[in-house]
């Protein structure tokens, strides 16, 4: 396996890497004011796994913790707070400081979460101007796009918000990463004739993992900390917010030398990065993803901090979940779908070549939904099954590398540079033979992977017997006219994206599933980003940005447009932090 590929899935297993230990530390708690009438009591488990309390309401939601001034040892005044230092967090506290306000970002973690560097979206920026008409996009239309993903159930306004001021933010990065000898690229070669639209909105940085990521996050520190008065504190945890007279004023954090309380006279950005390594939280609100999922890619540290605070302000949130959920788990034979919190690190293959669109089986090798669609798509149409049966098995031939350049695959599941096409940060050229084929040989070597000389003989690697083996060979077969035809009338998968099954070796994951790489439900929040109470009225003097703030998704993530959660993170960051320092 060469360096690239080893640094192409880092930003995601590092996280997992600490799994058992984060999950054990993962609950925080809160006391919303209206809790679910549909919870069951406590002991009792729902169908997928979600806990609760015998209140009525989740096992998550449960006290503040007692904190008062006498308990702290410092107390500090600044005028803009911003609490977590992940993509939203730093851009929050970069706008704030450059823009005159005295700032302290405080993380939790002994360093920042930094920008993600795999793509960060945006529409009109100068890389994508610069482009001309190919890479060109109509703001309107991919708003849109996404209320249509959403079945209407998001802010619009949200949505022109980021599609209007995105190219802005994009620039201002653009310049700082150029002026410390990074620069940032787009990806602007898109497909033609999918039934999912694309959308190069794509915005990366060169280098390596996880240096990258490390270097920005060193970058935004010390770009900070340039500001006279304004600093970054790690290894500070928010403990709760402060309200005085119904408006948010600072916030008790626990530092390395004990407690603390910040005073803000501006107002307080909670950007703690959602909470899907809260198992308790993401259970009960992710029942069928929960039970759709090998295991959870988030950073250990989202425990949903800043929503709970939030929550005991009296905010609401978001009716539907949502999530970025990837389709690139692969678990061997004993291992469970169902239990994500449990497997870790190196305990499952992360298998970036499963977002290629070759043929999916259920577990009675029958195919179920169309392979080009969206990341997490596949989750949601494998969750209809019975549980045990929540995965499917990916079938290939050796004929894969004529097969995956002409797929033409973008954003973050691209593994081949197309001639002619863009600066796609995330393909290596050779990465077919030095990356892919190693891996997948490797995969089959841990039993996460069969590989066979026939497709019967793939069968009985699989375990299919009596009619599901006759189901899996017909499957196969009926792949094999639907190539030949240039058609898909069972799923309407584009023609070129149809592959055949004849070429040997031929190859089927053993249990392919999904994994969680962050939430994106968070709490109601108007068009200024200010969470709202259920009487529809604004809690002052705080602002939730990034997967804290909500009203932006709905259920699913419009991941064809690449980047567009880390970009609505950099968007919304910037322009509260550029507004609070001008008030």
């Amino acid at each position: 396996m060469t360096d690239a590929s080893l640094s192409r899935r880092s930003f995601l297993t590092g996280a997992a890497a600490l799994g058992s230990l984060a999950a054990a530390a993962a609950v925080t708690g809160c006391s919303p004011k209206q809790p679910s009438e549909s919870t069951p009591a406590e002991g009792v488990a729902n169908a997928d796994g979600a806990l609760a309390s015998t209140s009525g309401k989740p096992a998550w939601l449960v006290d503040a913790p007692a904190v008062s001034d006498a308990d702290c040892v410092e107390t500090v005044d600044t005028d803009v707070l911003v609490i977590g230092a992940g993509t939203a967090g730093y851009f929050a506290a970069c706008a704030a400081a450059e823009n005159g306000a005295k700032t302290l970002l405080i993380e939790k973690s002994g360093n920042g979460n930094s920008v993600r560097s795999s793509a960060l979206g945006a529409v009109n920026s100068r890389l994508q101007q610069a482009e001309g008409e190919k890479a060109a996009i109509d703001p309107m239309e991919i708003v849109n796009d996404m209320d249509r993903y959403a079945n209407g159930q998001v802010s619009v306004g949200l949505l022109k918000k980021w599609a209007f001021n995105s190219g802005e933010a994009i620039d201002w990065y653009t310049d700082l990463l150029a002026k410390n000898g990074m620069e940032v690229q787009l990806e602007w070669n898109m497909p033609e004739g999918t039934f999912y639209k694309d959308f190069p909105t794509g915005h990366g940085t060169n280098g390596e993992y996880p240096s990258r990521e490390g270097d920005v996050a060193a970058i935004m520190d010390a770009y900070i900390a340039s500001f006279d008065g304004c600093e970054v504190r790690f290894n500070t945890s928010m403990v709760d917010l402060i309200a005085e007279d119904g408006r948010v004023v600072g916030a008790y954090a626990e530092g390395p030398d004990g407690m603390i309380r910040v005073n803000a006279a501006k107002g307080v950005v909670v950007a703690t990065g959602g909470y899907a390594f809260n198992q308790e939280m993401f259970a009960d609100r992710h029942a069928t993803r929960y039970a759709c999922n090998g295991t959870m890619d988030a950073f250990p540290s989202c425990t949903g901090d800043g929503i709970l605070a939030l929550l005991r302000q009296g905010a609401y949130m978001d009716e539907n979940p949502s999530s970025v959920s990837f389709n690139r788990c692969l678990l061997t034979a004993d291992q469970e779908v169902g239990t994500p919190y449990e497997i870790g690190g190196e305990e499952y293959g992360y298998h970036f070549y499963a977002s290629q669109p070759f043929l999916r089986v259920d577990a009675h090798g029958r195919r179920f939904h169309n392979e080009s669609a969206p990341y997490d798509f596949v989750q949601s149409a494998i969750s209809r099954k019975p549980a045990g049966e929540r995965f499917w098995h990916q079938v290939w031939d050796g004929n894969w590398k004529n097969d995956v350049p002409r797929f033409h695959t973008v954003g973050c599941s691209t593994i081949y540079m197309q001639p002619e096409g863009g600066s796609d940060h995330d393909a290596f050229p050779g990465q077919l033979d030095e990356w892919i084929e190693p891996e997948m040989e490797q995969f089959v070597a841990d039993g996460r992977i069969v590989k066979a000389d026939t497709l019967d003989a793939l069968a009985d690697a699989l375990g299919f017997t009596g009619d599901d083996k006759a189901a899996f060979l017909e499957t196969c077969e009926r792949q094999n006219e639907n190539f030949d035809n240039q058609l898909d009338p069972d799923f309407g998968k584009e023609p070129f994206r149809l592959s055949e099954l004849r070429t040997p070796p031929f190859y089927a994951s053993v249990k392919s599933c999904g994994f969680t790489l962050c939430t994106t439900d968070g709490v109601v929040v108007n068009d200024d980003l200010q969470p709202l109470r259920e009487d529809g009225t604004v809690i002052e003097g705080v602002y939730a940005v990034g997967n804290d703030g909500g009203c932006f998704y709905n259920g699913t993530y419009p991941n064809l447009a690449a980047g567009l959660n880390a970009g609505k993170c950099v968007t919304f960051g910037r322009m509260v932090g550029k507004m609070l320092a001008e008030k």
